[in-house]
This record gives C-alpha cells, sequence and structure tokens, in this order.
C-alpha cells in the first residue's frame, strides 16, 4: 500500500509500537500528548488524550472544552497509516466506551490498523452534558405528571450545565474530530458508523471528502429519514415480521395461536390510564410499584424488537399482558438498564435541533397516527424539545450531502428502527456503495455471523470488488419463547 507523506504522518506510523513497549509515562504524536490508560471493559492498556477546543467554533472565544479520546494502537509493528475511526450511536453514546465492540468486530483489523476512539463535544469524558434521570417514584406518576417532571429536570439541569447546549451539534463536532485526527497526523481515515453514527459518519465525509478512504455504515439513518419521524412504521413492519414468524413456527403457532388479537387484548388493559403494578425488581428482586401505560408498553416492545435473539420473547411478553402480567416484559426490559447509556443533553440538542425541525407537518401526522407504537416516541421528544434551547438547522442540511468514498452498508432484515429501506436510501448519497442485508437480523449487523469477517477484508482492501454477501445467508432466528422457562426445542415445522 503507498504510504502519504504528510510530515506529520510518522508520529501517527509511531502510535502501534507505544503500547508493545509498555510506555509508562506521557508522549508527543503529532502535536498532542498521549499517555497509557485502561477503557472500560477492554483489556488492553491504550493510549488517551485531549484536544482543547472553542465551544463556539465560529467566534473562537470564550468558553473552551477539551474532546477526550483514545488511540488503540495496531500490534502489527508494518502497521497501515489509515486507523479505524468509530462513530457511535445514539446520538450520545460514548465512543471510549465501544472497547467490547473493537474486541468482538475489529480485532483483526486492529492487528495493522489503529482504532480511533473519540469522545465527540457534549458525550462521555468531552465536557458531558449529563442530565439528572428521574427516581422511581416518576413511574407511580401518571402519563401528564410524568412529562411535566421530565420537563422540570430538565430546566433544572440547563440552569447546572457549564455550557450553551446550541453549540453541541453533529457538524460541531465533526470539526472537532477532524481536528484531533490531523493532529494526530491521520491524512487519510476509514470508518464504522453504526445507527446514528451512519448519519455523523455521512456528514464527516461530506465536509472532508479527501480524508475518508472506505466508509462501513450499519443501521442507516440517511438524510431523507430524520427520526423519529418513520419510527411507528419500521417498528410496525418488524411487529409483523415477528407475528408472522410465529405463525410458521409450529411451536409458537400452537402456543399462541391468536398472537395478534391476544396483543389487541394486552393494549387494551392498559387504556386509558394505564396499570399500577407491583412486582419484583428482576435484577435486585426487590418489589417496586410503578404505572404501566400502554405508551411505555407499546415503547418497550420496540426497543425490544431491536434484538432478534430477545425479541423472541414477545410473543410470551404479549400473552402475559393479557391477563396483566408483566413479569415477562420487566425481565426483558432489564437488558436495556444496563445497555450502553446515552448522555441526554447532548442526544437532546441534536435530536431537537437537527431532526425534529425537518419533519414535514403533513407527512408527520400521517406517519405517527397509525401503528401500535402511534406518537408516544415522538411525543417523548416533543416533551422535551419544549424546554431544550435549539440551535438554527446546521447549514450542510441543505447541501447536496454525499460522499465518493467506498461504502459497505449493512442493514438487519428485521431492524425497527433502521430497516433495509433506509440502507438503500443511504445508497443513493454513496454512488460507489453496497448494500448487504443479513437475513433475520436486527438493529446492528456487525456482529453477525461472517460480517466482521466482510468488514475486515472491506478495510484492508479499500474497495468493494470480491465483497459478497453470500456468507450472511446462513443467519437464521433463535426459537421462541412459549413459556418462562425458556426457548423451545425448534423441530421441524409441520
Amino acid at each position: 500500500m503507498t504510504r502519504t507523506t504528510n510530515p506529520l504522518l510518522p508520529s501517527a506510523l509511531l502510535l502501534s509500537h507505544l503500547v508493545l513497549a509498555s510506555v509508562s509515562t506521557a508522549t508527543t504524536v503529532g502535536t498532542l500528548e498521549l499517555e497509557p490508560c485502561h477503557l472500560s471493559n477492554y483489556p488492553q492498556e491504550v493510549l488517551c488524550g485531549r484536544h482543547t477546543v472553542f465551544e463556539n467554533r465560529v467566534l473562537a472565544e470564550g468558553r473552551r472544552i477539551d474532546i477526550h479520546f483514545a488511540v488503540i494502537p495496531a500490534i502489527d509493528a508494518t502497521s497501515e497509516a489509515d486507523p479505524l475511526v468509530i462513530f457511535p450511536g445514539g446520538p450520545g453514546q460514548a465512543a471510549m466506551e465501544m472497547g467490547p465492540l473493537v474486541s468482538l468486530v475489529f480485532g483483526k483489523l486492529n492487528e495493522r490498523r489503529d482504532v480511533v476512539l473519540i469522545d465527540q463535544r457534549g458525550i462521555g469524558s468531552s465536557h458531558p452534558l449529563e442530565c439528572e434521570t428521574p427516581d422511581h417514584a416518576w413511574r407511580t406518576l401518571p402519563a401528564d405528571e410524568q412529562a411535566r417532571l421530565t420537563r422540570e429536570l430538565l430546566e433544572r439541569c440547563l440552569e447546572d450545565l457549564d455550557a450553551d447546549v446550541t453549540f453541541y451539534t453533529q457538524d460541531l463536532a465533526n470539526q472537532d474530530i477532524h481536528e484531533i485526527l490531523i493532529a494526530l497526523g491521520y491524512e487519510r481515515i476509514n470508518t464504522y458508523g453504526g445507527s446514528w453514527g451512519t448519519r455523523s459518519a455521512l456528514l464527516y465525509a461530506h465536509r472532508f471528502p479527501e480524508h475518508v478512504r472506505a466508509m462501513v455504515l450499519d443501521g442507516n439513518l440517511p438524510l431523507g429519514n430524520p427520526a423519529p419521524m418513520y419510527a411507528t412504521a419500521d417498528a410496525e413492519r418488524a411487529l409483523d415480521a415477528l407475528f408472522s414468524d410465529c405463525s410458521e413456527d409450529s411451536a409458537c403457532r400452537k402456543a399462541f395461536p391468536d398472537l395478534e388479537q391476544e396483543f389487541d387484548r394486552a393494549l387494551a388493559v392498559l387504556e386509558p390510564n394505564g396499570v399500577r403494578v407491583t412486582m419484583n425488581d428482576p435484577t435486585t428482586g426487590k418489589p417496586q410499584t410503578f404505572v404501566l401505560t400502554r405508551d411505555v408498553f407499546v415503547s418497550g416492545l420496540r426497543s425490544i424488537l431491536y434484538m432478534p435473539g430477545l425479541s423472541r420473547i414477545v410473543p410470551l411478553i404479549i400473552e402475559q399482558a393479557g391477563n396483566r402480567d408483566y413479569r415477562a416484559l420487566a425481565a426483558a426490559s432489564s437488558y436495556f438498564e444496563t445497555a450502553g447509556a446515552m448522555t441526554t443533553g447532548a442526544h437532546l440538542t441534536i435530536m431537537c435541533s437537527e431532526e425534529r425541525p425537518r419533519m414535514e407537518a403533513s407527512r408527520l401526522d400521517r406517519e405517527m397516527n397509525s401503528g401500535f407504537l402511534g406518537r408516544a416516541f415522538l411525543e417523548n421528544y416533543d416533551n422535551a424539545c419544549s424546554v431544550w434551547p435549539t440551535a438554527p438547522l446546521p447549514s450542510i442540511y441543505s447541501e447536496d450531502v454525499h460522499s465518493e468514498a467506498p461504502a459497505l452498508i449493512l442493514s438487519g432484515e428485521v431492524d425497527p428502527i433502521t430497516p433495509p429501506r433506509w440502507g438503500e436510501a443511504m445508497a443513493a448519497a454513496l454512488p460507489n456503495s453496497l448494500h448487504l442485508i443479513a437475513p433475520e437480523t436486527g438493529h446492528g449487523v456487525a456482529t453477525q455471523g461472517c460480517a466482521p469477517e466482510l468488514i475486515s477484508k472491506f478495510i484492508d482492501q479499500g474497495h468493494l470488488e470480491g465483497i459478497e454477501g453470500d456468507c450472511l445467508s446462513g443467519l437464521s432466528r433463535p426459537s421462541f419463547f412459549i413459556d418462562a422457562s425458556g426457548p423451545a426445542v425448534r423441530l421441524d415445522d409441520d
């Protein structure tokens, strides 16, 4: 591979040797000082640094904030010059918490390439816009009181934050990221974007086209999908697919012969104001009381549909819910309480400033007033955005956003939030792209089957020739839970 001649580049090439040499003191790479550190849930020592920027990049004056980042150096001493930069989801997930993804998916790539994790402004360790979360008492309140308390908490958060939250949009964050990459001596990069990260990676590639060598986009959110405008239709499609799967599976069909009617009954039980529920917390065993509304129930189901393995408990959840039994729902939902957290303030700045203003009212009404999810998802944002300050819509959204870089686009067939139709829409902005659809897969393909090998091959060669998705065809759905004892033993269908 031909290397570029940037005078800073040798600094980047040194990164692969620093951890191997067990550096115990700070060292300067490019124009940035790095020191050994450890990331959560990642075994190896890595290199961490920070880069100070103006919060207001336009005026370049006033408050300064530190953008923190980590470099996982390549293992091979003859490493390639172009790293892999991870753009995480959310918006609001911290890149420096993506260590487990690196281990699971990018281990082979990391043999010959650095992996760079940058917590963008307002997120993770980079001047985070953290807000207090409601305590348990919030769950016992009626929906209108929950909404009021949420607004009050956000207003208090705004008073406490040392930040002008309107300066935490994605385009400004991408400019910080670019400065760090250039300062580290990386002339060209490869990107992996997951979920919201596909949007941020696309915006980065459009703004800095000469710096992007190759892109992997997994669970796509193109500009034509201002989230959560199409969330209802996409969630409905995923639930319909699950109902069809159940009807075609002999064990599930026998256990839940009237699943769709049971679902209607479960929703009816929760009308109009929800039900008061007391049960033992599945993680602590302590009894908890809360008000379960229709909106909370369907939002919980939607989240469970993200993961096909977890979604196999949905028929049992529905059957129990029709009888006012929510133990299966609580057990499945507990997974998300320990999953990767979002930084609330940064999430709201981006969603309220970049997504909500681009939703055409007439189309929004058509999209939201049908399907099991209805307006529940949107109303949560409208409530929060009513008090959260917004920035003007960034000008990049009025541009013809595209990239000529080779792009591998990945979609899960039964993804409830970024299904294959959005991968196709993303491909329209990327003329040098290949869209692969993973069967029986939900939100996020990179960890499934042969996807890590496909990604590694594509990034290594930097072009799409010879990249085929045939190896993904063997992915299959797990067995359904037919009762609380666990998944059914799969037999040949009748």
